[in-house]
């Protein structure tokens, strides 16, 4: 296991959580149905895993009261995020529960705080000068963009008929392909380094195949039940795979 694994499963689940949060406000989701409160919910709870690892990267996890008092630290400022977007999530949960729908505003302010925290993770790594590789512009599109097409992926388990808007099942194939071609753009810096590039290779095949899918959902030639399962798992494993190959430099 790489030792950056915590750092993984962090930005794999609260940028899910992100990214899925945002498309909302562009696709709302579960906002018709019996249980408005579970998109929301479920968000909040990969938000939390996601943070409860956040420490463990640390030597010492006790240390991390101590960053967060330093807002110049990449970590505390994660950490910030985090607390301001998982806000917004309970009040989303809160709301719906309550009212059995949440205002549109929530939505765009929660879609902002989460694309704002996509971005923090992102640069967090932009701007760790001592791992050459992670310092580049391939970075921002490998999380940011990964972010929005997982999350793009996810909502459409939530809200049935989503592929059945082309500007949906448009979209997320094309945050597909650009997650394939990030991916793409890192095995190029990678491979450049003298580092190995295959895994990233792999989530861009893997990534091609999801917007491959995606748009055969639009186009009605793959069943909407079936794509939206398809669709996630192979975005999923995308980012996961090529995030792996990301942080495993990170040891060296």
């Amino acid at each position: 296991m790489i030792s950056e694994f915590p750092l993984l499963v962090f930005t794999t689940l609260a940028g899910l959580a992100a990214g899925s949060y945002t498309m909302s406000a562009f696709f709302p989701v579960g906002q018709g149905s019996k249980r408005p409160w579970l998109f929301p919910l479920v968000c909040l709870v990969l938000l939390a895993a996601g943070l409860l690892c956040l420490p463990a990267h640390l030597e010492h996890p006790e240390r991390m009261l101590i960053a967060l008092s330093n807002p110049s630290a990449m970590i505390a400022q994660e950490a910030y995020w985090s607390i301001g977007f998982g806000i917004v999530l309970l009040a989303d949960v809160v709301l719906s529960k309550a009212k059995g729908a949440s205002p549109r505003a929530l939505r765009i302010v929660g879609a902002v705080a989460g694309l704002g925290l996509a971005c923090v993770m992102a640069n967090a790594y932009f701007v760790s000068s001592a791992i050459v590789p992670w310092a580049s512009w391939e970075t921002f599109p490998l999380f940011i963009v990964g972010d929005l097409a997982m999350g793009a992926a996810f909502c459409a388990l939530f809200e049935r008929g989503l592929y059945e808007k082309t500007a949906f099942a448009a979209g997320t194939a094309v945050l597909g392909l650009l997650t394939c071609c990030a991916a793409v753009a890192e095995a190029v810096r990678f491979a450049g380094l003298g580092l190995g590039a295959a895994p990233f290779v792999v989530g861009a095949v893997v990534a091609l195949a999801g917007a491959v899918c995606a748009a055969l959902a639009g186009k009605g030639k793959l069943p909407a039940k079936a794509a939206g399962a398809l669709v996630f798992a192979c975005l999923l494993a995308a980012v996961v795979v090529s995030r792996y190959a990301f942080y495993a430099v990170g040891g060296m």
